[in-house]
C-alpha cells in the first residue's frame, strides 16, 4: 500500500505534469472527469495557442512539453525517437531533437562531497570548479583537480531525482493502463513491455556505482589495445551519488575542422572507432548503448574514446550466438533461416500468418542483396526490418533495438568522417571468423560432444514410467492396436 507521504509526492508531480501539458495545449487530456479539477484554472486556461505560438505543430509541442517535463519524459522520447515502426515521422524529427540540458542546481559541491563521501574535500582536491560543465536531467558534472595533478571531473546525482522519476513511472503505468482500456487495438503496440523496459533502463542510469563498474567492466575488455582510451576512476572518491573519474580533454568526433587541425585523418578516425564498436559487440559482448557523437571524443594521439557509461548492454553467450546467426543469415541470404532464429529469440510472437512472415523477410533480405554496398543506409534497414517485424507481431529482445539504435548512431558518424565507408565491409572479417569458428572441427567435435551429453541427461532423467515403457516395447510386451474405423466409413 501507498503511504501518505508517497501519495502526496505523486499529487504534487500530477499537477505539475497536467499544468505542463495545459501550457502547451493539450489540456484535451484532462478536459473531462476528475483530473481537470486538479488544475487550477489560471494554468487551464493558459495553452500555448492562446500565447501566440499557433504556428508551432503538435509534434513540436510534444517535444517542448517533455523538455520541461524532465528527466523521465525526455528519456522515454529519446527512447522512442527512433521508432519510426511506432510513431509518424514528423514526430520522430522532433525527437530526435530532444534536448537533455535543464538548468543548474544551486548545489555546493564540497558541502556534497563531504557529506557524500565523509572526507575533507580539502585534502583530496586542489581544485573544484562551482559552475557545471554540463547539467544533464538526473546529473551534473562539474570539473576539479586532484592534489596529485591529474585532471578530473565529478558527476553528481541531482537532490530528490528519485522521487521525482517514481512519481513520473506510477502516473505513466496509470495511462498505458487507461489507454489499453478505451482503445483496445494500443494493446498490439504492447507499451507494457516497452514500459518495463524503459523503467529498467533509467533506474540503471540513476546508478552512479552502476556507471562505475561499466567503466572498469570495459577498461577490462581493452586492456592492451592501443587505439582506445578509457577513462580512469577513482573508488574513494565515488558512491552511487558521485562518480569521479578523468576529464576527457578531445575532440568531439564529428568536429572535422579540429580533428583535421590536430593532423588526424579523419578516415582512419572513422574507420577506428567503427572496429571499436563492433569490437564491443561481437567480441565482448558489452556494448555502449548511447554511441551519439557527444559521448565520443578523439584524443590529439589519434585514441578513441567513449564516455557516459550509463547505459550499457551486456549480452549472454545465447544472445551473442543468436547474434551472430542473424548476421550469417542475412549475409548469405537465407530467410527461412532468419524466420527460425526470430523465431527462437523473440519474447513474444504472435504471427497470425507465418508464410506471409516468411515472403516479407524474403522481401527484405532481397531488397538488402540488390543494393550496393556503397548505398546501403542502416537506419533505413532497420526501420523497414522493426517495421515489419511490428506488422507481423513479433517483439525482439531489447538488447538488439538498442544495437540497431547504436549503429545508427555510429554509421551517420562514420559517414559525415567518410562518406565512403561502409558498415557491411568492416563486418566480413567478423563474419568468417564466425563461419571460421563454428565449421572447425574441433567445434564440430565439441557441438557433437555437448549433443550426446543433452542426449545422456535427458535419458537419466527420463520419468520413471517411461523407461518402464522402453523395456516393455523392448520386451515385446506392449501390443499396439490402429482402429481404422473412421478411415472405412
Amino acid at each position: 500500500m501507498m503511504n501518505l507521504k508517497h501519495r502526496s509526492k505523486i499529487l504534487k508531480r500530477t499537477t505539475k505534469v497536467l499544468s505542463v501539458l495545459a501550457k502547451y495545449g493539450f489540456d484535451e487530456i484532462f478536459s473531462r472527469g476528475r483530473l481537470r479539477s486538479i488544475i487550477p484554472a489560471k494554468i487551464r486556461n493558459k495553452s500555448i495557442p492562446s500565447n501566440g505560438a499557433i504556428s508551432l505543430t503538435v509534434y513540436q509541442r510534444i517535444r517542448m512539453a517533455l523538455e520541461e517535463l524532465g528527466p523521465t519524459y525526455i528519456k522515454l522520447g529519446q527512447m522512442f525517437s527512433n521508432r519510426t515502426d511506432l510513431l509518424p515521422q514528423e514526430l520522430i524529427v522532433e525527437l530526435q531533437k530532444l534536448q537533455d540540458e535543464v538548468p543548474a542546481d544551486g548545489i555546493i559541491v564540497r558541502e556534497k562531497i563531504e557529506k557524500e563521501l565523509n572526507i575533507d574535500p580539502e585534502a583530496y582536491f586542489s581544485k573544484i570548479e562551482d559552475k557545471p560543465l554540463a547539467a544533464a536531467s538526473i546529473s551534473q558534472v562539474f570539473r576539479a583537480t586532484l592534489k596529485t595533478g591529474e585532471r578530473v571531473i565529478l558527476k553528481i546525482k541531482r537532490e530528490n531525482i528519485l522521487d521525482i522519476i517514481e512519481s513520473d513511472l506510477v502516473m505513466m503505468r496509470s495511462l498505458v493502463r487507461q489507454l489499453e482500456k478505451k482503445k483496445p487495438e494500443i494493446k498490439r503496440l504492447k507499451l507494457p513491455k516497452i514500459l518495463d523496459t524503459f523503467e529498467k533502463s533509467i533506474r540503471i542510469e540513476l546508478s552512479l556505482q552502476n556507471e562505475f563498474n561499466n567503466i572498469e567492466r570495459f577498461r577490462k575488455h581493452f586492456a592492451g589495445t592501443g587505439n582506445i582510451c578509457v577513462p580512469g576512476t577513482y573508488p574513494k572518491l565515488s558512491n552511487n551519488n558521485i562518480l569521479c573519474m578523468d576529464y576527457i580533454d578531445g575532440i568531439k568526433v564529428t568536429d572535422i575542422d579540429n580533428l583535421i587541425r590536430a593532423g588526424l585523418d579523419i578516415k582512419i578516425v572513422a574507420r577506428q572507432g567503427a572496429d571499436l564498436y563492433v569490437s564491443q559487440v561481437l567480441d565482448h559482448g558489452f556494448f555502449h548503448a548511447d554511441p551519439h557523437a557527444g559521448n565520443i571524443f578523439v584524443l590529439p594521439d589519434g585514441r578513441i574514446s567513449f564516455i557516459d557509461f550509463g547505459t550499457m548492454v551486456g549480452l549472454m553467450p545465447s544472445d551473442k550466438k543468436n547474434l551472430e546467426d542473424i548476421i550469417v543469415c542475412i549475409i548469405l541470404n537465407k530467410p527461412e533461416m532468419l524466420v527460425s532464429v526470430f523465431k527462437k529469440i523473440a519474447v513474444d510472437y504472435s504471427v497470425q500468418n507465418e508464410e506471409k512472415l516468411r515472403r516479407d523477410i524474403f522481401e527484405f533480405l532481397e531488397m538488402i542483396g540488390a543494393s550496393s554496398l556503397a548505398n546501403l543506409d542502416f537506419s533505413r534497414i532497420f526501420n523497414q526490418l522493426r517495421t515489419l517485424l511490428q506488422e507481423n507481431d513479433v517483439n525482439l529482445p531489447e538488447y538488439l533495438y538498442q544495437l540497431m539504435r547504436g549503429l545508427i548512431h555510429l554509421e551517420g558518424i562514420g559517414k559525415k568522417l567518410d562518406p565512403e565507408m561502409n558498415l557491411v565491409e568492416l563486418l566480413k572479417p567478423y563474419y568468417k571468423n564466425i563461419l571460421k569458428n563454428r565449421y572447425s572441427p574441433k567445434s564440430i567435435a565439441e557441438k557433437g560432444f555437448d549433443n550426446i551429453k543433452s542426449l545422456t541427461d535427458c535419458i537419466t532423467h527420463l520419468p520413471e514410467e517411461t523407461l518402464d515403457l522402453i523395456r516393455k516395447i523392448k520386451n515385446n510386451e506392449i501390443k499396439i492396436t490402429h482402429e481404422l474405423a473412421e478411415v472405412l466409413k
